[in-house]
């Protein structure tokens, strides 16, 4: 079984290969200007290095976000239209579900935080078996002390803009995980993807709150 696995939920944008459960092929690319330009060039070079003709691709899993409003949608949009294209499955993982599953197994509760803009954060809380334990939620950084009351590791793209602040709030609650786990990766939403029923009817994205063009609609 061909997996091709993709996240653009972040500034990072992640492409996998996976055979048989097992990581052929991944690659990784810090984005500034967009995913729109990159992501099928990033996919053609990794079915081109896994020697992989999509032909051959059995599923295609999807990171659904919270993060980038813009990134979320190229990637659901790529992964829909190769799904339709190919004949071939379409499942959705969350991204904050796929960074935390990256960590484990831990020995703390971990929580991810990726940047929601406008001074807030996407994240989540789970257990150290990685259950979640809050639903996705969007909050400034002041207001995570209200979920934290022991060492917990962090991970996520949030880490770099706030880091410091969540030092001096949580103190010794606060426990930084290194960047190589701060951004979702293909290769786990394609290995979390593979567990999920088939029946799934649709793939959308996991946004939390509403988009800017939702809000200013709603002001009009």
């Amino acid at each position: 079984m061909h997996v091709l696995a993709l996240d653009t939920s972040t500034d990072c944008c992640s492409v996998a290969l996976l055979k048989d459960g097992r990581t052929e092929c991944e690659m990784h690319l810090k984005v500034r200007a967009g995913h729109a330009g990159i992501l099928l060039k990033l996919i053609d070079r990794l079915l081109e290095i896994g020697n992989c003709p999509r032909d051959a691709i059995d599923l295609i899993a999807v990171g659904r976000g919270p993060g980038s409003f813009t990134g979320i949608r190229i990637g659901i949009a790529t992964a829909k239209g190769l799904a339709m294209a190919l004949g071939c499955n379409l499942k959705g993982v969350c991204s904050l579900d796929a960074i935390v599953h990256g960590a484990l197994p831990s020995d703390m509760p971990v929580m991810p935080l990726t940047d929601a803009r406008k001074g807030e954060l996407f994240c989540a809380l789970y257990s150290p078996q990685g259950k979640a334990m809050t639903s996705y939620m969007n909050l400034p950084p002041e207001k995570l002390k209200e979920h934290i009351d022991r060492e917990t590791l962090f991970l996520g793209n949030g880490l770099g803009l706030y880091g410091d602040q969540l030092s001096t709030l949580l103190g010794p609650h606060y426990r930084p995980g290194p960047q190589t786990l701060w951004y979702p990766k293909a290769s786990v939403i394609g290995t979390m993807a593979r567990e999920l029923p088939d029946d799934l009817s649709d793939v959308n994205p996991i946004y939390v709150r509403a988009s800017d063009a939702t809000l200013a609609l709603k002001r009009a």
